[in-house]
């Protein structure tokens, strides 16, 4: 071990996702602008504006930085055999992350509930939590889907409106000018606002819900995305043509019926297209400017975008590497702005005065401690033996995804007076529905999805039920049945006897009849923040570099699950809309419903069964509470900035520090959050 001697930095980040990069890259763009303004004052004197040295620690590999070494996560990607998120994405042993293909049932055959310990997490339940996260350098914006939904105004106050869940801190009109921030300046969202239509706005109007206050780029406040949406699929027209008009009807104890207008809204995404601005220039891949310029549809959006036009934290990241390297050997920090990113770098300790030690130690009044800094273990790949290192700064930000960051808060019983580190453990409970179409509508070609059904993303029904959105899939049973390749094993047949039913010209006829027909829709559950879902950690369950690994409890409400029946429903009345009526299931393939909610024989993890009836249920990858946000330092862990209530100069941001979730993928919030935290860490280092 050794304990070398580190330099002194402004600030130092855990984590290399999207929420640290957009934190460094705010930072030390709002310190060139004022040195930049203090030069115009007064000729001269901007020099003396210190500019940051910034320190990002990132659990995992830094491979991808390169266009060339991006490229070998696309190698793996094609040889995986069962292509999940995380397939690209090798893990260490020192940096273990979660995959959903560890995900085991929590009860054995008697239904009494076990543990698994099997992967990364471990799994309490009584349901097993069905999402992971990557650990590597970019973080999981680099298998997400890129979908870059705003939340409503509503999602912001449902304790207010709805006698549920909490308020936010934040109102939707507050965090708008960082929305725009986040849709311009750092994700590059394409989309059109006459073609998003979404529940609970003003008179139905989208462009009053995006109405921008910023009229110098926004004449009259008419906002406008950076970039063209990505064309509606042809699945998408499909559908619009076919069920665009209907209305479904749902039940409830309350009223007769709901009654909701199917209206088809094209998605706004992180997704390369055409700038609606000649001055808007379009970011391609990292190491690559060229490559990744549009989106090529090239329908593995997750686990991986091949030509990058797709937004990941690695462009952001690349681009303060290149922009304000790291310092050199005689150049003196606050000279220049300087950028390190220290890879294979483990944090674990969270290193502290408690308030009470640091009014002793200062002989202050104050209450509150601080970080003095963070501990951190680097792994070698050469079997060196792993190195631990402490670094201070003069501000502290931990963004490690909302798992990671609770985790190590607990491990270093830091920031949790409030005993809320780890809780109100959140993510979209999936509920899939499928069926063969009548006609070919050109399934597995273009992005995971063009457009959705908004309509029951809000309305009165959420105090008796959650909301939900509704995604339409482009890649057919992918999701629900591993198609195509459990197509191809059904029509080749050979497992009872040994011999083909289909092979060569008649098996790829077959398959080109079947495969473009297939059709999916994912009902996105937004769930309610719960204590009872939680991370903690057990001094049982350690790494191997002896870092505590998350134990998860997490089940669902029954205000989620009230939500099932719904969704089963308007999902058997779509498909009827569009001719599949008759209940089908493998290996038939005639036009129908696939559903299949029918309990499997062997436990399945993904099984809820709620008032007699059984669904399947699963992660959406939205991984969302466990240090929420909040006024009151005795129910929240951070402010509204993201700054711990206890530690003074310490910022836990990302997914986790969102109160709620509402129906939108998380991805842009935290992204406007981190960019209002880097305005905050900025005015603060600037004294």
């Amino acid at each position: 071990m050794s304990n070398s001697a580190e330099p002194q930095y402004d600030l130092v980040i855990v984590g290399g996702g999207i929420s640290g990069a957009v934190v460094a890259k705010t930072v030390i763009e709002a310190a060139l602008k004022k040195r930049d303004e203090k030069e115009q004052e007064e000729e001269g004197t901007g020099a003396s504006v210190k500019l940051p040295h910034i320190l990002i620690l990132e659990a995992g590999r830094s491979t991808a930085l390169s266009a060339d070494k991006y490229d070998t996560y696309v190698e793996a990607y094609h040889k995986a055999l069962i292509k999940v998120p995380n397939s690209p994405y090798p893990a260490s042993s020192s940096a273990q992350q979660p995959d959903v293909l560890d995900i085991r049932p929590l009860h054995d055959a008697d239904g009494n509930p076990v543990v698994s310990e099997q992967g990364y997490f471990v799994q309490k339940g009584p349901l097993p939590f069905g999402s992971d996260y990557a650990r590597s350098l970019g973080g999981t914006t680099l298998h997400w889907l890129g979908t870059t939904l705003r939340m409503l105004p509503n999602d912001f106050k449902m304790k207010t409106t709805y006698s549920r869940g909490v308020d936010w801190p934040l109102s939707y009109d507050q965090l708008k000018p960082y929305y725009e921030r986040a849709e311009w300046d750092i994700l590059g969202v394409a989309a059109n606002v006459e073609h998003q239509h979404y529940p609970g706005i003003e008179d139905d109007d989208p462009k009053k819900y995006f109405k921008s206050a910023d009229t110098e780029k926004f004449p009259a406040g008419d906002y406008s995305f950076p970039m063209e949406e990505i064309p509606s699929s042809y699945l998408d027209e499909y559908f619009s043509k076919r069920a665009g008009d209907m209305t479904i009807r749902l039940p409830s104890t309350t009223k007769p019926t709901h009654s909701f207008k199917v209206k088809i809204s094209n998605t706004p995404v992180a997704r390369n297209s055409t700038p609606t601005r000649a001055s808007y220039k379009i970011v391609g891949a990292a190491g690559n400017a060229d490559r990744g310029q549009r989106c090529e549809g090239n329908s593995s959006c997750i686990p991986i975008c091949p030509v990058q036009a797709k937004y990941s934290a690695l462009k952001t990241l690349y681009e303060l590497i290149v922009r304000f390297p790291a310092l050199q050997a005689g150049e003196q920090p606050g000279e220049r702005a300087a950028v390190t990113i220290r890879s294979q770098s483990v944090a674990t300790q969270v290193v502290h005065a408690s308030g009470k030690a640091a009014q002793q130690d200062r002989g202050e009044a104050e209450t509150k401690g601080k970080v003095t800094g963070i501990t951190y273990k680097t792994y070698y790949d050469d079997g060196t033996q792993p190195t631990e290192h402490t670094v201070t700064a003069r501000r502290y930000v931990l963004a490690a995804n909302s798992i990671e960051n609770a985790t190590l808060l607990l491990a270093s019983e830091a920031a949790n007076s409030s005993k809320q580190v780890g809780k109100n453990l959140m993510d979209h409970p999936l509920l899939l529905t499928w069926g063969l179409l009548p006609e070919n509508v050109g399934a597995y070609r273009g992005p995971g999805s063009t457009s959705g059904i908004p309509a029951f993303r809000d309305g009165t029904f959420r105090k008796d039920r959650t909301a939900f959105r509704v995604e339409i899939g482009n890649w057919g049973w992918n999701f629900p049945e591993n198609a195509p390749y459990d197509t191809v094993l059904d029509l080749v047949g050979g497992a009872k006897d040994g011999k083909a039913q289909l092979y060569g010209k008649a098996l790829r006829t077959r398959l080109g009849e079947i495969l473009p027909r297939q059709f999916r829709i994912a009902w996105e559950l937004e769930q309610d923040p719960e204590a009872r879902n939680c991370v903690t950690i057990d001094d049982r369950y350690k790494d191997a570099l002896g870092k505590h690994r998350p134990v998860i409890q997490y089940d669902l409400s029954d205000y989620v699950k009230a939500s099932l029946p719904w969704a089963a429903e308007a999902s058997r009345q779509l498909f009827a809309q569009l001719g599949m009526v008759d209940k089908r299931k493998r290996p038939e393939y005639e036009t129908g419903d696939y559903t299949d909610y029918k309990p499997n024989p062997d436990p399945d993890p993904a099984q809820v069964v709620y008032k007699g009836q059984t669904y399947w249920v699963r992660g959406a990858g939205h991984v969302v509470g466990t240090h929420r946000m909040g006024t009151d330092p005795s129910t929240s862990v951070v402010n509204s900035y993201q700054r711990s209530h206890d530690l003074t100069n310490l910022y836990v941001v990302g997914c986790g520090s969102m109160p709620t979730l509402g129906t939108s993928n998380p991805t842009l919030t935290m992204t406007a959050l981190a960019l209002r935290t880097g305005d905050m860490i900025a005015e603060e280092l600037s004294k």
